[in-house]
């Protein structure tokens, strides 16, 4: 096929992402539909690798609409949308459900018309604070004290994000014996709170994980591929939403030494296991560094 003017100037802007990309980006970004992880150390490119995917799924005529992109921030998800606009319009990009996981579900959700209003931490902690406030500790250890309300809240989230079968009470006993005497009085409190907020309707980030993992599994998701950035950091409750969308084909981009989100419940054995978990799983590397040069990064090697 011959094309003129308008038309191959479109195209040639349309490959654009994929003909700027290295050899092993281009491997990555151009390979078979499946479960596909890509170790993407610091520098080596792994947002053009993942916009060129976007481009390469959109060239093999996938709808901009069945493709997810998940991130950790709104603002990589936002400087990504933006990069493929500039090569396939506005009207295209945005059709691509892009952001966090808590944007998404809550994109989702709206979609499906579940009736939630979204609370800000503050709020929905204040209120779990006055639930544990008109508890009575009548029988404490000498040596360990209660938690306070607003760190048992924090525990409680922490728990929701890192833990996979295990009971709320059974989880703080693992993290210390000494509160053992007090976790009646602790689910107690949470079995409150979230009666409360079913009633009302409330959720805060947390809920908009769990209720999209319980529609989960009354609603089927036709997306064509879902693309993870800094898949290193995704904690088990992501993940269980990860799988709960049964995804067609994944595209994980992530590295081993940059986790940073601990404090989240992210759990390195996600990544690390990636091949076990899916049979056939495809493992791609990005080596070379655009970020440092030769001496530094042979520094940091050794």
């Amino acid at each position: 096929m011959i094309l003129f003017g308008h038309d191959k100037r479109k195209k040639e802007l349309q490959l654009m992402p994929l003909s700027n990309l290295n050899n092993e980006q281009l491997e990555a970004a151009t390979c078979e539909a499946g479960h596909n992880l890509i170790i993407a150390s610091a520098g080596t490119g792994k947002t053009s690798t993942i916009v060129g995917r976007i481009a390469h799924l959109i060239n093999s005529k996938v709808e901009p609409k069945d493709i997810m992109l998940l991130t950790f921030t709104n603002k990589a998800a936002a400087e990504m949308v933006e990069r493929v606009a500039k090569f396939f319009g506005k009207d295209i990009a945005t059709s691509i459900m892009a952001g966090t996981f808590h944007s998404i579900s809550y994109k989702l959700l709206k979609e499906l018309k579940v009736d939630i209003t979204l609370k800000q931490p503050n709020e929905l902690k204040t209120l779990f604070k006055s639930l544990y406030e008109k508890r009575v500790f009548y029988h404490r250890d000498d040596e360990t004290s209660p938690y306070d309300g607003g760190y048992l809240y924090d525990m409680y989230s922490l728990f929701l994000n890192s833990t996979h079968n295990e009971g709320f009470g059974e989880w703080i006993v693992s993290k210390n014996e000494g509160h053992e005497l007090y976790t009646p009085i602790y689910e107690d409190v949470v079995e409150e709170f979230n009666e409360l907020k079913k009633q009302y309707g409330y959720a805060n980030f947390d809920d908009l994980l769990t209720i999209m993992i319980e529609n989960q599994e009354s609603n089927e998701f036709d997306f064509k591929e879902i693309l993870v950035d800094e898949y290193q950091d995704t904690n088990p409750l992501q993940g269980r939403l990860l799988e709960g969308f049964k995804p067609k084909s994944l595209f994980c981009v992530g590295d081993y030494d940059q986790s940073i989100y601990a404090f989240n419940g992210s759990d390195i054995g996600i990544i690390s296991t990636f091949g076990k978990r899916y049979k056939g799983a495809n493992v791609f590397t990005l080596r070379k560094n655009y970020r440092s040069t030769k001496p530094i990064l042979d520094l940091a090697t050794k």
